[in-house]
């Protein structure tokens, strides 16, 4: 699964993607506390499409603090600035980036956040990596995302579903909480939707 065809994708979804992830905004918001940011915190939002996590988000790092998101779709990233200009947030950033190359110096965020993204990367272990490079230490990267489930009554649901995703460019065979253990020392993981979605919360050392 290449980046180009993802884009595209998200560019044809831009329009519609607030209105239709209405219904993810409490496990979001779930996620996003879950990061424990605090006031003056630097924080990179991950795949951070339209916005929806800014608010929130620069809620939690105050003024002091800074929120910057990267997305690979142009499109997602001219609502997301709009909504920035909308709202008059002067500590709100957005870069068009690929996940698996970011553009930032080691260390340069105190959290990292990720909600419904890493299936979408297709090198989502080199993605997990280059999120721990730009953490400080003691940083914290917290995941929100689908997969395929270990729920031993729901599992003859999972063919359906990874074909189902694949047309939408998703991959829920993605073995992210195995990569984000790999990378780092502590993580912790609270399963949702039986086990279908999933909050990972990692820290780095």
């Amino acid at each position: 699964m290449k980046s180009k065809p993802i884009s595209r994708m998200f560019t044809r979804w831009a329009p519609y993607y607030d209105a239709t992830h209405a219904w993810t905004l409490p496990y979001r918001r779930e996620a996003r506390l879950a990061l424990g940011a605090e006031q003056g915190d630097r924080v990179l939002d991950v795949g951070c499409g339209t916005g929806l996590n800014f608010a929130h988000l620069r809620e939690l790092v105050g003024d002091e603090g800074r929120v910057t998101g990267v997305d690979l779709s142009p499109d997602m990233l001219d609502i997301a600035r709009k909504r920035i200009a909308r709202r008059g947030w002067e500590n709100v950033e957005v870069y068009e980036a690929n996940a698996q190359e970011l553009p930032f110096p080691d260390g340069s965020f105190d959290g990292a956040i990720a909600t419904f993204a890493m299936m979408f990367i297709p090198d989502y272990a080199r993605a997990i990596t280059e999120v721990a490079r730009v953490l400080a230490p003691g940083g914290r990267f917290v995941v929100l995302d689908f997969r395929a489930t270990n729920n031993a009554l729901l599992r003859w649901l999972n063919p359906m579903l990874v074909r189902g995703m694949r047309l939408a460019t998703a991959e829920l065979t993605h073995r992210t909480i195995d990569e984000m253990r790999r990378v780092f020392p502590k993580v912790e993981v609270r399963e949702r939707w039986a086990g279908f979605a999933y909050i990972a919360m990692a820290s780095k050392a």
